[in-house]
């Protein structure tokens, strides 16, 4: 084996300019340097967890989900990607519409389970309330992310359905961004504890769902033949959850569930009423990159220079009180 020698200041520096430069190309940030600061502050860890990685996605799909659908998950994924950052390691399970294919799919993913981490009960993993079953019947889509204190792997684990939405509906694409726009959001939380974890995110859904929402329409509207206004109409629409809100009721309140839709929509509003007032960077860079050393409201009031209640407070109080044409004018026009 060749050994380096770090003793030549030409090769060292040669080397961390090569190192720079990939950091730049994988994150894909513009506040690159600011980036690798915090990066510097941040506490050692033991693993890779919340660096981009050069492994793409691994892609499992049931026996009756057709190329054509993998295949256009694998465009998005990359996309956002791209967009944000490769993070994992990142599995996407496709289940299609056949209850009996679903099982087998299980079946699979149990032994993927086991294979990775020798510890998984996979009795416990066949018998799982939430299993692909339920997806081929219900549709929908979802991200399990698996860290935990006594795990032996750590990953992010992105479920798609044949239906609510399918392949063949344009909001499937964007339902890909944002789920995998949470994986970003997750990758910026170290700890495995899951206290450590919880203090970091936010309980209800207001935040993180009306995040990776707002951040999943906006990159779909930068994409090339999306009609230039689409991204106002589609905010437009989610303003209709405005009359659903209760007297005195903030969307912070509204928990996963029967309602939880009010606090998507409005939540992906009271984001794009913070960029409005900081920036995109500030969201994406500044707010991700300290939320780990800062827990969740110390990062948010240095990133965007007020608290959550306050700006809670102005976005219910004012800013859903103004007219809807000015409301629309803090949404880009792409």
């Amino acid at each position: 084996m060749r050994r380096m020698c770090w003793g030549n200041p030409r090769f060292a520096i040669s080397i961390f300019a090569s190192m720079s430069v990939l950091l730049v190309i994988f994150m894909r940030l513009p506040k690159t340097e600011e980036f690798l600061q915090r990066t510097a502050r941040q506490p050692v860890r033991t693993d890779d967890w919340g660096r981009p990685t050069h492994e793409k996605a691994e892609f499992y799909a049931a026996g009756d989900v057709p190329k054509s659908h993998v295949d256009l998950t694998k465009k998005w994924y990359e996309i956002a990607s791209d967009a944000w950052g490769n993070f994992g390691p990142l599995e996407f399970w496709i289940v299609g519409h056949d209850v009996e294919a679903a099982k087998r799919l299980d079946d699979r993913y149990c032994r993927v389970r086991q294979d990775k981490d020798p510890n998984v009960d996979i009795d416990a993993c066949r018998s799982r309330s939430h299993n692909f079953e339920s997806y081929a019947t219900d549709g929908n889509a979802g991200l399990n992310t698996q860290r935990h204190e006594f795990s032996n792997w750590s990953g992010f684990i992105i479920t798609m359905a044949s239906k609510n939405p399918g392949p063949e509906e344009s909001d499937y694409k964007s339902v890909t961004l944002h789920e995998y726009f949470h994986v970003y959001q997750q990758a910026h939380v170290f700890s495995k504890k899951a206290a450590e974890r919880e203090s970091r995110n936010q309980k209800n859904p207001w935040w993180t769902e009306g995040g990776a929402e707002y951040m999943a329409q906006l990159l779909y509207s930068r994409q090339p033949g999306i009609p230039r206004d689409y991204l106002r109409e589609k905010m437009k629409q989610k303003l209709r959850s405005l009359s659903e809100l209760k007297q005195g009721e903030t969307i912070r309140d509204i928990p996963y569930g029967r309602r939880g839709h009010i606090a998507y929509d409005l939540g992906a509003w009271f984001v794009a009423f913070v960029i409005g007032k900081s920036s995109e960077d500030a969201f994406l860079i500044d707010f991700y990159g300290d939320l780990n050393e800062l827990d969740f409201e110390g990062s948010f009031e240095k990133s965007f220079g007020a608290s959550s209640q306050e700006l809670l407070k102005e976005f219910h109080d004012r800013f859903l009180k103004l007219p809807e044409a000015k409301m629309r004018e803090i949404i880009p026009a792409q």
